[in-house]
């Protein structure tokens, strides 16, 4: 991926005013460093639409051949009626494919189904931190008014049973700037071998913010945009959970550590 930055953070004017050696500047914008400009090639606009807003969203991050993961899941933990009274809307998360048989393959999937979203971006590891603001961004755009959000992956099984009625309980009010996961305190690895490398140029710190495992989160549905308009001024990291970690730590977040 190519990431083309501004050569200055600052667009439109501004004015200086010079009074007793204090400076002050007014009607400065700052460019969006990581404008994530992409758009949706497959969609799903209205998901959250009808028959009201849904308490859960599950965004599920996936690759094109797992067709055989996305089907378990929508029969299994992932489908929509499983709670009766409960709205949960289910999607799944890709980019795009070099191989275009793959495209076609899932766009057919998707007409059939109608739970997949596609940005034109090519799905590789190093853009799973694309894929996640995607979801963000899909949350924020077309379903602002859920109640809370689940991001997670394709391998993984999710008891919702204890996730509804033991954690986010629908009967209570929802909470806000909410954002809880299996926490991890870590810093940056250095070592080139490792899959969960980081170079120095990209990320100089000693330790990481505090940021929940990326095989499963849950958030209430106001941060997926505080998260996503966060991400357009902060600097893409690969490492899509330490990503989420440091907008959070923007956002004066803390996320709640979860162990159920």
């Amino acid at each position: 991926l190519s990431v083309t930055r501004p050569t200055s953070n600052y667009s439109g004017y501004h004015k200086v005013v010079v009074a007793h050696k204090n400076i002050s500047f007014g009607n400065i914008r700052t460019r969006p460093i990581n404008p994530h400009a992409f758009e949706f090639v497959i969609n799903e606009p209205e998901k959250c639409t009808n028959n009201g807003s849904p308490f859960l969203v599950i965004l599920i991050s996936t690759t094109h051949k797992e067709f055989d993961a996305r089907q378990a899941i929508r029969e299994t933990w992932g489908n929509e009626s499983n709670f009766k009274g409960i709205k949960i809307v289910t999607l799944f998360l890709l980019g795009k494919n070099g191989d275009p048989v793959l495209n076609q393959m899932v766009e057919q999937e998707s007409q059939i189904f109608h739970d997949i979203v596609v940005e034109d971006f090519i799905d590789s590891y190093h853009n799973l931190t694309l894929k996640t603001m995607m979801g963000m961004k899909w949350v924020a755009t077309f379903c602002s008014k859920a109640k809370y959000v689940m991001k997670t992956d394709s391998d993984i099984f999710v008891n919702m049973d204890n996730l509804i009625y033991k954690l986010l309980k629908p009967t209570t009010k929802p909470r806000r700037r909410y954002f809880t996961g299996y926490v991890i305190n870590g810093g940056p690895i250095r070592d080139v071998r490792s899959k969960w490398y980081m170079p120095r140029d990209l990320y100089p710190d000693s330790n990481y913010p505090p940021f929940c495992s990326g095989t499963g989160y849950i958030f209430s549905a106001d941060v997926a945009e505080l998260i996503y308009k966060t991400s357009l001024h902060t600097r893409l990291l690969h490492l899509e959970d330490v990503y989420v970690g440091l907008c959070l730590r923007k956002l004066g977040i803390h996320p709640f550590q979860n162990s159920g």
